[in-house]
């Protein structure tokens, strides 16, 4: 029996979800379902029961990122399979989730048996194409947040930025130092993750596998 758990910030759509999802896969079970990405990170790490085969995580959540929290179980864990979901155009969110350790991605507009579909195949082990399998996707983020944890604090904020598309600029004014302040620092930065440019020190930093680099 596959079990699923689902997390949507929309009160009203996730029940809806939870039947869609429940009458397409006959002998599926949900385990629980979650509006927010830190009660699903805790149910999945911390509380460390009833962990679901899938997580259908919806990408755009209140309190975090969708792929933050995927990111988050993922760096810890191979278990569950994660399958994202968005209400915007796929390509919208596809890099960031898979970055972040999802297997696959679909938009909420798909047909039941697509999304049924989808979930076959988290929970069968096979990521969708782009995507990364549970255990190669652990392994680069697990080795990723091991590199980014020799990164300060002060290295950690203005690559987050530049991942956010900030320009310097920007950079230097959100967080109140220069500009040459912000070239230094990310200078540092990618001397510790030994990357050559900025735009491979932002991946290493968003724990993007080496062999895609």
């Amino acid at each position: 029996m596959t079990t699923i758990a689902i997390v949507d910030n929309d009160r009203f759509a996730l029940p809806m979800l939870a039947r869609t999802i429940g009458r397409a896969l006959p002998g599926a079970r949900i385990l629980w379902t979650e509006t927010t990405g830190g009660a699903a990170v805790h149910r999945c790490l911390i509380a460390g029961v009833d962990i679901p085969d899938v997580l259908v995580m919806d990408m755009s959540l209140t309190d975090m990122d969708g792929a933050e929290a995927c990111r988050r179980i993922r760096e810890a864990s191979v278990r569950p399979a994660i399958l994202a979901i968005t209400s915007y155009a796929p390509n919208h969110y596809r890099r960031k989730a898979a970055d972040a350790g999802a297997q696959g991605l679909v938009g909420k507009d798909v047909s039941p048996r697509e999304l049924a579909d989808a979930v076959r195949m988290a929970a069968d082990g096979t990521p969708m194409a782009g995507f990364r399998t549970v255990e190669d996707a652990h392994a680069a983020l697990s080795e990723a947040a091991g590199r980014n944890a020799t990164l300060s604090a002060r290295e950690r904020q203005v690559l987050e930025r530049y991942a956010r598309n900030l320009d310097t600029e920007e950079i230097a004014e959100e967080l109140g130092i220069r500009p040459s302040t912000v070239f230094v620092v990310l200078r540092r930065a990618r001397l510790k993750l030994g990357a050559s440019s900025r735009a491979e020190a932002i991946r290493l930093f968003l724990g993007e596998d080496r062999r895609r680099t």
